[in-house]
């Protein structure tokens, strides 16, 4: 497999990780599948355990897609801090998860309120607004879309690193900031505060360290210390995922093996090694950019939108035509949205954020 066309990330001079870009699109279309056919929903005519018995007992796992999407952001946000000042940053963190975040939120918000009120309840204008600033979880008001709890966690792991670039932090302070605050989410992970849990996002911060870890690694070279940090933070993600995690997913009918999660978890966290610290970090293709371009547009939309389609569609056309359509008008939205939304607005906010926070 050749390399491609080179294409910057992260600096200028910055070949592109292709293979990465397509491990967060397939980790997007694990999450889709995990929703459209691991996961009982009234949409279809009865459990997806019976509609799909032997695609959902992989599909089961398809939850997990998030874990990779958190390891891919800390090793992506802290290469994109490099030689940029704390406004450039915010601003082009703005500009990169607001518009196509606005427009599912309004979207989905029509959905459920006029078109598919079999979906839950109706929302309310208050509680749009609310979700349109990406702060309903400290404001406790109901996400317009279940998928959005990822979305807080992200946003606070990058007020996190807001905070360590207008530090200054150099290579050993990160080195402590990934002993030390892994450390202390994994006590209030432990606690019964609830809301604190929420808020922090306590029980996955340990996969963005890892992804932090790794780039460090891609950067400064193999060191003892990295290792360990990253052994460290490994042996806490898999400890979260299956005290925090299985427990509370059904899925087909069943409940996903602890056996199974921790199989995929590590499978996650030796997959992003091989991509980011191995010869294969910089192989791939250009159009894996493109796929992986889909992948926030994709989460983002996919779900109610998506069992709104399989209800309309599966009475007539049967369970895997109606699968297939559902998949695949998934991604011609994402594109959509991408192409249309994405892509033209983003520099232009980018430039607004940044002249007015400078």
């Amino acid at each position: 497999m050749t390399s491609g066309k080179q294409a910057p990330q992260g600096s200028p001079s910055s070949p592109r990780f292709y293979l990465l870009d397509f491990a967060r699109f397939l980790a997007a279309l694990a999450v889709v599948f995990y929703h459209f056919v691991s996961r009982d929903a009234d949409q279809w005519p009865r459990s997806t355990r019976g509609m799909f018995p032997d695609l959902s007992i992989i599909s089961s796992y398809g939850y997990l897609g998030v874990q990779l999407f958190f390891i891919v952001s800390g090793f992506v946000i802290l290469m994109s801090t490099e030689g940029r000042t704390v406004s450039s940053f915010a601003a082009a963190r703005a500009a990169r998860i607001f518009p196509a975040y606005w427009l599912a939120v309004i979207a989905t918000a029509c959905l459920r309120t006029w078109t598919a009120p079999e979906l839950g309840d109706g929302v309310t204008v208050p509680q749009v607004l609310v979700n349109l600033t990406m702060f309903q979880v400290p404001a406790d008001v109901s996400h317009v879309d279940d998928v959005y709890w990822t979305l807080w966690i992200e946003l606070v792991f990058y007020i996190i690193m807001a905070c360590l670039m207008a530090a200054k932090v150099t290579y050993r302070g990160y080195t402590i900031f990934l002993a030390v605050y892994p450390s202390l989410m994994l006590l209030v992970a432990e606690s019964e505060d609830l809301r604190l849990i929420d808020i922090t996002g306590a029980k996955y911060f340990s996969f963005f360290a890892l992804g932090m870890c790794l780039y460090l690694i891609h950067k400064h070279g193999s060191k003892f210390e990295l290792w360990l940090l990253f052994a460290f933070n490994a042996a806490i993600g898999i400890h979260n995922t299956l005290y925090f995690s299985v427990p509370n997913e059904p899925t087909d009918g069943r409940f996903v093996t602890d056996v199974g999660v921790a199989i995929v978890v590590v499978a996650i966290i030796a997959l992003m090694t091989v991509l980011t610290l191995t010869p294969f970090k910089h192989r791939g293709y250009t159009w894996m950019t493109k796929a992986g371009a889909l992948t926030y547009p994709l989460y983002l939309t996919h779900h109610y939108w998506g069992l709104w389609l399989i209800g309309r569609l599966e009475p007539t056309m049967g369970r895997w035509l109606t699968l297939a359509i559902a998949v695949a008008a998934s991604l011609i939205v994402a594109y959509m949205l991408e192409r249309w939304v994405e892509r033209p607005v983003r520099p232009r906010m980018r430039r607004l954020l940044q002249r007015v926070l400078s």
